[in-house]
């Protein structure tokens, strides 16, 4: 065994790779890295302006079947671009018109209906077609959250000891909502 003139082990020639370098037979990865270097950019502002909206559902849990008592309650709440109309069996309760603030109308509108029934969680929101996702997540606040501001609603446990209420309607059901 030989040095070449080039100091590669075993070959005439430079590159040690038997001798069959002549310049053009490696892997070109110069585009690969372009592509990286285009791509990595775009990825990370990508996630940066990506705006993530989270909305809490309730998932059923296996438990044993329980008679519930059957109630005549439903409560339903239709929006459209001009108002929002509040109806409580079949019967319109309260129109309130859709301006600035009138969700705090709609607040304190369900808080009276949850103080006369205390044991009932769901309401059906109907918004219209038009309606923005935002908008219907402000709707669905101000129907599932009682807020600091709201006097507290005290009703007796299972255990016959005074429990402060946290929610008003938590058992939120999107009528008319396809995606």
């Amino acid at each position: 065994m030989s040095f070449g003139s080039r100091g590669s082990f075993g070959s005439k020639k430079g590159g040690g790779d038997g001798g069959h370098d002549d310049g053009h037979g490696g892997l070109n990865i110069t585009p690969l890295l372009d592509l990286f270097m285009v791509l990595i950019p775009f990825l990370i502002l990508s996630v940066v302006l990506t705006k993530i909206n989270v909305v809490d559902v309730a998932v059923s849990k296996p438990v044993a079947v329980v008679k519930k008592k059957q109630t005549n309650f439903d409560l339903r709440l239709d929006i459209s671009k001009t108002n929002a109309v509040i109806k409580l069996n079949g019967r319109r309760v309260r129109t309130i018109a859709v301006a600035e603030g009138w969700t705090q109308d709609l607040h304190e509108e369900l808080v009276k209906i949850k103080r006369k029934h205390v044991d009932e969680y769901r309401i059906k929101i109907q918004p219209a077609s038009e309606s923005a996702l935002e908008d219907v997540m402000m709707i669905m606040d101000a129907a599932r959250n009682l807020s600091d501001k709201d006097e507290p609603i005290i009703v007796e446990g299972e255990d016959k000891k005074p429990v402060k209420l946290k929610f008003l309607f938590p058992n939120v059901v999107l009528r008319g909502v396809y995606s």
